[in-house]
């Protein structure tokens, strides 16, 4: 029984992210931006993100990110081993192509919500004036040259002490959390029918 609490409340944990990002899509619904202000932050997007190459852009900071992420993670015995060390970095490779579909089918979502991010956090003649400077040679260089700067080798040495951080925050607080959840699920034997009936926690 204190395994399938265990379980229950890793589930709880995971599903806790996803029900706060739902949260937020609904949020969003509610909001219509002003067709002049998307307009200007479409113009905007485009310069940021341009068309034909904006896939591969966005690929090139995931594959950045996972290997910043990486190297401040796979330390330990564990990653010693040459043979799981070889495992580990082609999966770490591997990831970017993984993610391609996901990355092409969403991408128009992602470059339109974006936008209507910009629209409501600036003004319109502020949006005109962001556009303005981005279709300039120097906006230009900027705007499709901003994502490249998490490779710097100064940003990748402060991201990785980041996740290596993180790291060690997840180690200490998650054991914590789930412990919370177990005593809960514990003392409220209805919850934990619920939850069971509800297929939280299982595994095919």
């Amino acid at each position: 029984m204190k395994k399938t609490f265990r379980a229950l409340a890793l589930s709880i944990c995971m599903v806790a992210g996803l029900s706060l990002s739902t949260a937020a899509v609904a949020q969003e619904a509610e909001y219509i931006a002003p067709e002049d202000e998307m307009a200007e932050a479409m113009i905007i997007m485009d310069v940021m993100f341009p068309a034909d190459t904006r896939e591969e852009m966005m690929l090139d900071t995931v594959r950045t990110m996972g290997n910043q992420m990486a190297a401040s993670m796979m330390n330990g015995p564990i990653f010693e081993d040459p043979g799981i060390r070889v495992i580990m970095d082609e999966f770490i490779a591997d990831v970017p192509e993984m993610m391609r579909p996901a990355i092409a089918e969403h991408m128009p979502s992602m470059i339109k919500s974006t936008a209507i991010a910009y629209t409501r956090e600036f003004t319109l003649e502020e949006l005109q004036d962001i556009r303005a400077f981005a279709t300039t040679p120097s906006g230009r260089n900027y705007f499709s040259n901003v994502q490249s700067l998490l490779a710097d080798p100064a940003v990748a040495a402060t991201n990785q002490e980041f996740f290596a951080r993180v790291s060690e925050m997840q180690a200490e607080q998650v054991p914590v959390l789930q412990q919370k959840l177990t005593e809960y699920l514990a003392a409220n034997p209805d919850v934990l029918e619920r939850l069971q009936q509800a297929g939280v926690g299982q595994t095919n």
